[in-house]
C-alpha cells in the first residue's frame, strides 16, 4: 500500500467513521442483522467495519429501521416502511418510499450527493394472498457520494412481504 492510498484510507475513516459490524442473519430471507465476532489471540473479538464499509452499514441499517423505533435515537430510522403497510395506490407508495429514502440520506452529514434512488416495480394489485403478499415486496437501491468522493452503490435486496 502507497502513501497515497494509506492518506485515503485514514480519510475514509476519520470521515466516514468506524463502528461494530453486523451480520446478516438469514441472507436472502430476512434482513435482520446481528453483531459480528472472530477469532482474536484472547479469544472472540468483535468484528469492526470502518470508513465506505461503515456508512454503507449504517445506512443499510437505517433503511431497514422504522424510524421513531430506537428508543435511543428516536430521529434514526426510515419513515418510508410505513407506505409499505398502508392500503394505498403503489405509485404512491413508490414515491412515499422513495421521499423517505432521500430524506435519510439527505440527513446524513457523511453523504455528499445523491446520485440514484431506484426501486423495483413490483409494487401492484393482487388478487390472491400470494399475490398481494407479492405485490408488497419492493427492491431498493441507493447510490449516493460521499464527502471523501467515493461513489457508493447500496443494494438492500429485498424488503420482506408485509
Amino acid at each position: 500500500m502507497d502513501r497515497t492510498e494509506r492518506e485515503r484510507e485514514a480519510a475514509q475513516n476519520r470521515y466516514l467513521g468506524w463502528g461494530l459490524a453486523f451480520a446478516e442473519t438469514l441472507p436472502g430471507i430476512d434482513i435482520a442483522r446481528d453483531i459480528s465476532f472472530s477469532a482474536g489471540a484472547n479469544g472472540r473479538v468483535l468484528d469492526l467495519v470502518r470508513g465506505t464499509g461503515n456508512i454503507t452499514q449504517a445506512l443499510s441499517v437505517a433503511l431497514t429501521t422504522l424510524r421513531g423505533s430506537n428508543v435511543f435515537d428516536a430521529e434514526f430510522g426510515f419513515d418510508g416502511l410505513d407506505a409499505l403497510t398502508r392500503n394505498i395506490e403503489p405509485v404512491l407508495v413508490r414515491e412515499q418510499v422513495r421521499v423517505g429514502v432521500i430524506t435519510l440520506l439527505d440527513r446524513d452529514p457523511r453523504v455528499r450527493r445523491i446520485v440514484d434512488v431506484n426501486l423495483d416495480d413490483r409494487l401492484g394489485t393482487g388478487g390472491s394472498a400470494a399475490d398481494l403478499r407479492a405485490s408488497r415486496t419492493l427492491q431498493v437501491q441507493v447510490q449516493f457520494e460521499t464527502v471523501t468522493d467515493d461513489r457508493i452503490a447500496v443494494n438492500l435486496g429485498e424488503l420482506p412481504s408485509v
